[in-house]
């Protein structure tokens, strides 16, 4: 019984360790192969067995005598060791350099078992996307202004292949986007999308329709890209969910979606209809507009055929003196007398007269 004892203190005060799978004193001479929480790390006992350390300092509570025992524990990240936990309790800055600096040292790449402490742990580029639309990432350039702490593994998952970052994640400040947001404070703004996208745009290509059947509005990035750019609509305008675009009628006269910039005014205006709605013919033979609509007035019912007024374009009318609303705006004789509503053509000089009543009053 005392010889067993006496061996397993010299087993301890010389550092082997028994791992899984391994009997005492089998640790290669190259060190033990840790595979998380990111590859790869090789521990050497002998390396940290001097500078005043000792077995407890970390077989006390901090890892198991069973060699890769911890790899089972689900906190074994590199958050935890950020936060003390595991090697973090002394690579925390003070008694050993901090976890989350010098990767290399730690980091040395899965198939290579000697130091490289010139050698960063990572790779210097990675392409994230593909095709025209990836996106070159360079660590080098971006540890100027962090550390590995920063991004790993809060925003990335720090293995190759594992984030899929999707253009709707551009506005809600995730991955990338935590820095660059829109307002680009701390760096350059996610809206200046040729800073990344060096190939092409990130623009689809394909039509997008808005609106179902005949009435349906095709929309092509290609042929507003050219006077704007991406960041003209997106995200203030409109989001990048093809689904969440909602435009309605009254859009048109209140400056919303399309017609912050197809405004009356300094634009290509929103009346000129059939530029967008196809199913339309131009202004001149027939407008985008219901057939009749019937006004209830303090006489009699007075019936409006847009049809009879097609051979002026719609801005004649709309939205001023009579907004783009049913009912939106109340007609009195009173005002027609005085050259507004209606009146302002039916003065007897570009139309008949307002006073001419049976001409609008049927029974």
């Amino acid at each position: 019984m005392l010889k067993k004892h006496i061996i397993a203190f010299i087993l301890i005060v010389i550092g082997f360790t028994p791992s899984l799978g391994m009997s005492a004193g089998d640790e290669p001479a190259s060190g033990i192969l840790y595979t998380k929480p990111i590859e790869s790390v090789i521990f050497r006992h002998q390396d940290h067995s001097q500078k005043g350390t000792s077995c407890n300092t970390c077989h006390s509570g901090l890892f198991a005598m069973d060699a890769l025992h911890v790899q089972k524990s689900k906190d074994f990240t590199m958050d935890s060791l950020y936060k003390g936990k595991y090697c973090g309790a002394c690579h925390n800055g003070k008694s050993a350099f901090a976890s989350d600096t010098q990767c290399a040292r730690c980091h040395l790449g899965s198939n290579s078992l000697t130091p490289r402490k010139d050698s960063p742990a990572y790779k210097n580029a990675v392409v994230l996307g593909k095709g025209d639309k990836g996106v070159a990432f360079n660590h080098g350039t971006h540890m100027k202004q962090a550390n590995c702490r920063s991004c790993h593994s809060s925003l990335f998952k720090p293995k190759e292949g594992i984030n899929k970052i999707k253009m709707t994640d551009h506005s809600g400040e995730k991955f990338c986007f935590t820095c660059h947001d829109k307002k680009g404070k701390d760096t350059f703004a996610w809206t200046d999308c040729s800073r990344c996208h060096k190939k092409s745009p990130a623009a689809p290509a394909e039509t997008i329709k808005y609106g179902k059947g005949a009435k349906a509005v095709s929309f092509k990035h290609e042929s507003h890209q050219l006077k704007s750019g991406c960041k003209t609509c997106h995200p203030q305008t409109f989001d990048y969910r093809r689904t969440e675009a909602r435009i309605d009628f009254t859009d048109h006269v209140n400056g919303k979606s399309c017609f912050t910039c197809h405004a009356p005014k300094g634009g290509s205006a929103f009346y000129t209809c059939n530029r967008c709605h196809k199913d339309k013919p131009a202004a001149k033979t027939q407008a985008y507009y219901p057939d009749t609509l019937q006004y209830k007035t303090s006489m009699q019912n007075v019936y409006f055929h847009h049809a009879s007024h097609a051979l002026f374009s719609c801005n004649q009318c709309h939205p001023d003196p009579f907004v783009l609303k049913k009912g939106g705006i109340k007609i009195t004789m009173k005002e027609m007398y005085n050259g507004k509503t209606c009146g302002a053509c039916h003065n007897g000089s570009k139309a008949f007269s307002a006073r001419e009543c049976a001409k609008c009053h049927k029974k």
